[in-house]
């Protein structure tokens, strides 16, 4: 079927076939009823809508006012932790994971940040001495059996 060789009476009546055979004739009568032009001005709707609305401008300046403010935010972040780095201040606990966060996307990109928590989990859901280090896993399909800890001996 060629529709640039149809009439448009063909293209519709072919059109109409096509829906019935694929929705069945009341879902076509309800698909047709839907697509019936009607005397609703839309665009009067969304005008009355859109008043309440700030101007481009506006919206422009509120957009450039909060790159300021998080190009701020950066800085004072960057000015702690080079601080920190010197030693002449603590960082909260959440300044602390932002910047462990930091290091692993920089230096393992999305993919070795999601295998070093994939590992990390791991390692927690194990039961091992806190004095010994963790035993390497180059497999992340294979999980190692969990270690039982020694039973204490009571006298």
């Amino acid at each position: 079927m060629n529709v640039l060789e149809m009439t448009d009476l063909e293209i519709y009546e072919a059109a109409i076939a096509e829906l019935t055979a694929q929705l069945g004739s009341a879902h076509t009568d309800q698909f047709l009823r839907q697509c019936k032009p009607n005397e609703y001005d839309y665009s009067v709707e969304r005008h009355k809508w859109l008043d309440d609305e700030p101007d481009i401008d506006t919206i422009v300046a509120r957009i450039r006012q909060r790159e300021a403010e998080e190009k701020k935010e950066e800085r004072i972040k960057a000015e702690r932790v080079a601080k920190w780095r010197k030693g002449l201040l603590e960082l909260t606990d959440i300044e602390i994971y932002e910047v462990g966060l930091k290091i692993l996307i920089d230096k393992f990109d999305a993919y070795g940040y999601v295998r070093f928590f994939q590992q990390h989990f791991k390692r927690l859901s194990d039961v091992q001495p806190a004095d010994q280090p963790p035993v390497p896993d180059n497999n992340l399909n294979v999980i190692p059996p969990k270690r039982i800890p020694a039973a204490e001996t009571q006298d």
